[in-house]
C-alpha cells in the first residue's frame, strides 16, 4: 500500500513540477487535489518509524527529481539572475531599478535583453536581502550564460538546505517529545515541495537557518543562535518578528553573544552591498510593497471595500502601512504579555503572530505559509495545513484575461481556515467536525435529489 502511494505521489508532484505553466489552472489544480489528500492519507495512515523514515526518503527523492524542473509557476528566477549579473559587473543591485538600468549602454547588452521581459516588477528596486544576492553571484558566476543551470544550481543549494531542515527537524521533535510524524507535516507537504524545491522561493534558505537557529537556542548555544538567526534575517526578513520572543528567554550575558554574532556573521554579508542610498531604496521598496501590492488578502479587502463606500477610491496607501504597524504592535504585545516561557509556548506564540501578520497583509502569496506549516509541526494547531490545500485554488488569478482577483475564491478560502482556527482554538475535533459536516450535506444533497425525483413522478 504504502509502495503505491509513494510511487502516485512521486509522479504527481513531478507532472506538478515540469508540466503546468502559471496559468493552466485546471491542470495545476488537477494535480495539486489529489496530491494534497494524498499527503493527508499518508499522515492519518502511517505511523511507525520505519514508515516515517520511508517517507521522508520519499520526500527527499522528489526533491531530487524536482532539481531539473526550470520554475514553472513563479518568474522570480529571472530577477534572481538579474541582480547576480548586476554584482559580479561590479554594480550594486540595489541602486538601480531594471528600467533605470535598461536605459544606460551596458543594458543593451545581451543577457539583460534577454532578461528583462520576464521581470515582474521592473520598475521597482531588488529586495532581496544580501544573503540572497551573494547566492545569486555564485550561481551567476557558475553559469553565466545559462538560465536553465543557474537555477539548477539553485536548487542543488535548496536541496541540501532541506535535507538539513528535516533532518534537525527530527531531533528537535525527539528532544521536545512530540510525535515523530509530525516532521511529515512539512517534509511532504505538497506546497512546501512546489514552491520552494519546485519554483525557488527562498523560505527554503531562510527556514534552513531559522532551524538551525531553533535548535542552537534550544542547546543553548547563544552565539551560533546569533549567527544563523542573522542568516535567516539576512535571506527574508520575516524572522525579525519573532526576536521579541526569543529576547525574552535569554539572559542578558547570552543576549549580548548572540547580538555581537549576529551583527558580525550579518556584516559579512551586507558589507559588499552596503551604502546609505542603498538602505533608502531598499527601505523605499519595502514601503511600496505595502502601498501597492495585493492579492489573496483578507482584513485588508474588508478595508478596501469600505474605503470604496466612504472615500470612492483605493485606500492602500494609508491602509498598507496602517496594517503593518497594527502587525508590529500585535507582536510587542504578545511578546510582552507572556507568561510561558517554555519552548512549546515560544512555538505556538510564534505560530499565532505570524498568522496575525498573514491575516493583516495586503498580499500572501502560497508559499508565504512556509513558516506556519514549519510551526504547526511543533503545535497542535492544523489551520496551517488545510490553508496550503485551499491557497493554491488563487492560482485561478492567472489564468483570467485580463488578469485579475477571484474574491469568491478568497473569501470561500478564508472562511474555511477561520472556521478550522476557532474550532483547533477551543480544541474541537477538527477532522470529526469536517467529516460530519461532510456527511450531512452528503445526506442533504440525496436528500433533496430523491424529493426532486419524488415531485416529478407525482408531476407525471
Amino acid at each position: 500500500m504504502k509502495y503505491l502511494i509513494a510511487t502516485v505521489w512521486v509522479l504527481l508532484t513531478c507532472m506538478l513540477g515540469y508540466i503546468p505553466s502559471q496559468d493552466d489552472f485546471i491542470l495545476i489544480i488537477g494535480l495539486y487535489a489529489p496530491l494534497f489528500v494524498l499527503y493527508l492519507i499518508t499522515y492519518r495512515l502511517f505511523t511507525t518509524h520505519k514508515d516515517i523514515l520511508f517517507f521522508v526518503f520519499i520526500a527527499l527523492f522528489v526533491r531530487f527529481c524536482l532539481l531539473f524542473a526550470f520554475p514553472n509557476l513563479s518568474d522570480d528566477i529571472y530577477r534572481f539572475l538579474w541582480d547576480g549579473h548586476l554584482t559580479l559587473r561590479g554594480v550594486n543591485p540595489f541602486f538601480y531599478t531594471p528600467a533605470e538600468w535598461m536605459e544606460m549602454p551596458d543594458g543593451q547588452s545581451e543577457v539583460f535583453q534577454g532578461l528583462f521581459p520576464f521581470l515582474n516588477s521592473p520598475e521597482y528596486y531588488s529586495v532581496y536581502p544580501p544573503v540572497c544576492q551573494s547566492i545569486f553571484a555564485f550561481v551567476v558566476k557558475c553559469f553565466p550564460d545559462s538560465f536553465f543551470w543557474a537555477s539548477v544550481l539553485i536548487k542543488l543549494f535548496f536541496l541540501v538546505a532541506e535535507l538539513i531542515t528535516i533532518y534537525i527537524l527530527l531531533k528537535l521533535v525527539k528532544q521536545l517529545g512530540i510525535q515523530q510524524k509530525r516532521v511529515l507535516l512539512y517534509a511532504l507537504n505538497p506546497l512546501i515541495i512546489i514552491e520552494l524545491s519546485g519554483n525557488l522561493h527562498f523560505e527554503a534558505i531562510m527556514i534552513f537557518f531559522l532551524v538551525i537557529a531553533l535548535w542552537s537556542f534550544y542547546r543553548n548555544r547563544s552565539k551560533l543562535f546569533g549567527i544563523f538567526m542573522a542568516c535567516s534575517i539576512g535571506t527574508k526578513l520575516l524572522p525579525l518578528m519573532f526576536l521579541p520572543f526569543f529576547l525574552r528567554r535569554l539572559s542578558l550575558r547570552d543576549m549580548i553573544w548572540a547580538f555581537v554574532s549576529g551583527i558580525l556573521a550579518l556584516s559579512l554579508f551586507t558589507f559588499p552591498f552596503f551604502d546609505l542610498q542603498v538602505v533608502t531604496r531598499f527601505t523605499s521598496s519595502i514601503e511600496l510593497y505595502f502601498q501597492k501590492f495585493e492579492f489573496n488578502a483578507s482584513i485588508y479587502y474588508v478595508f478596501r471595500w469600505l474605503g470604496y463606500q466612504w472615500k470612492g477610491y483605493n485606500l492602500i496607501q494609508s491602509l498598507g502601512p496602517l496594517l503593518s504597524y497594527l502587525t508590529i504592535a500585535i507582536i510587542l504585545i504578545m511578546a510582552w504579555r507572556e507568561r510561558t516561557m517554555d519552548l512549546h509556548h515560544f512555538l505556538k506564540a510564534s505560530l499565532l503572530t505570524f498568522t496575525a501578520y498573514l491575516l493583516l497583509a495586503t498580499t500572501v502569496h502560497p508559499w508565504y505559509l512556509s513558516i506556519p506549516i514549519l510551526l504547526s509541526v511543533f503545535t497542535y494547531y492544523r489551520y496551517p495545513v488545510f490553508w496550503s490545500g485551499l491557497i493554491f485554488f488563487t492560482y485561478i488569478n492567472y489564468s483570467y484575461q485580463p488578469y485579475h482577483e477571484n474574491l469568491w475564491i478568497v473569501a470561500g478560502e478564508y472562511l474555511i481556515v477561520l472556521s478550522i482556527f476557532v474550532m483547533e482554538w477551543f480544541k474541537l475535533p477538527v477532522v470529526k467536525v469536517i467529516l460530519d459536516v461532510s456527511k450531512l450535506l452528503l445526506r442533504g444533497t440525496v436528500d433533496l435529489y430523491w424529493n426532486l425525483r419524488g415531485e416529478e413522478g407525482d408531476k407525471k
